[in-house]
């Protein structure tokens, strides 16, 4: 019988494993991938980037990514999206990934709507956001948590979050490292964000692979 192994699927070079890296998963470039060569007995980490999920003219390999989440999803293959993982993920399943009014930056709680084991640990935490794309709902998911937009759903055997669970102080000062992000965070308290980052790194770090040892033990 195959062996399953876990496949992360790098959209972005910046918007790496984090605090979730593990010499156990497998790392693929989503534009260099055959999409078709991977087996749908695997499962996948969908991980985020700068892009949006229907920017499919600048960034094409993100249009056969879709097809391919709709194929492996709908045929029971455990996908865990995060950010952009989740947009892809909701806008190849039915629903829609656009641009919203306002940046969502910063710590906050969640809204949850529904009891689950897997994001149990994150009832009395704080998550990472920073994200102006979002999306609609797939008619099939489930809603789990949310801020004023969606954070958490379920659909199949797959996951997705919006926010960012695995992100690291390297992480967060790489994104950071840009006149883009320096130019629309500038009404934004990122250092405050930074240090409390900093303080709690090992928090976040146990919380991102506590998630991930239930999703794997579904």
């Amino acid at each position: 019988m195959e062996t399953i192994k876990t496949i992360a699927i790098i959209n972005d070079p910046k918007v790496t494993l984090g605090s979730l890296s593990n010499s156990d998963i497998e790392e693929k470039y989503a534009w260099d991938v055959d999409w078709e060569s991977l087996s749908e007995h695997h499962e996948y980490i969908i991980l985020g980037g700068h892009m949006g999920a229907y920017e499919i003219e600048t960034y094409p390999y993100l249009l056969k990514e879709k097809e391919w989440l709709n194929k492996v999803i709908n045929n029971g293959t455990k996908v865990f999206g995060i950010c952009l993982g989740a947009q892809l993920i909701a806008d190849s399943m039915g629903g829609t990934a656009f641009l919203s009014e306002e940046i969502e930056f910063g710590f906050k709680e969640l809204e949850f709507h529904k009891e689950t084991e897997i994001f149990s640990g994150l009832k009395n935490s704080k998550v990472f956001l920073w994200h102006r794309d979002t999306f609609t709902l797939p008619p099939s998911a489930e809603l789990i948590a949310s801020t004023k937009y969606p954070q958490i759903f379920t659909i199949r055997n797959s996951i997705a979050v919006q926010f960012h669970p695995e992100v690291t102080e390297t992480l967060f000062k790489d994104w950071y490292d840009s006149d883009i992000s320096r130019k629309e965070l500038v009404d934004y308290d990122v250092s405050s964000t930074l240090n409390y980052l900093i303080t709690n790194t090992e928090h976040f770090k146990f919380e991102i692979n506590s998630i991930y040892k239930k999703w794997k033990d579904i």
